[in-house]
């Protein structure tokens, strides 16, 4: 249960940091990009070592690969378009737009995901 407080915590910090470097606005502030990044790192790494152990404990279904699939893709489109988010001439609003998109997605499929491995391992 520990563990699933800090993923949700540290995936929680990095939405608000990055809707607070949004409601800053450009130039990026360094520090708070910085820390931003690394709480998303922090979030990545400790999330899939969760799932990971979660698989090896109890396997996996359908519900939990598509789950984690998903979740894997929007977080790949998370980190390439926040890596293109604040390189100043790569800016753009269909990035801006898909950034988001991904963040909402990763934030629903990661509830989902724990969801199915905590009702299907009971």
């Amino acid at each position: 249960m520990q563990r699933l407080v800090l993923i949700g915590s540290l995936l929680l910090f990095t939405l608000i940091t990055g809707i607070w470097m949004g409601a800053l606005g450009k130039p990026l502030n360094a520090p708070l990009s910085v820390f931003h990044k690394l709480l998303a790192v922090a979030w990545v790494i400790f999330a899939s070592i969760s799932i990971y152990h979660a698989i090896r404990l109890h396997g996996t279904g359908a519900a939990q690969l598509a789950a984690i699939a998903v979740l894997a893709v929007a977080t790949v489109a998370l980190f390439a378009t926040g890596a293109q988010l604040s390189v100043p001439n790569l800016e753009s609003p269909a990035l801006l737009a898909l950034h988001r998109i991904a963040s909402a997605t990763v934030a629903i499929v990661a509830v989902i995901t724990v969801r199915l491995f905590n009702f299907s391992h009971r």
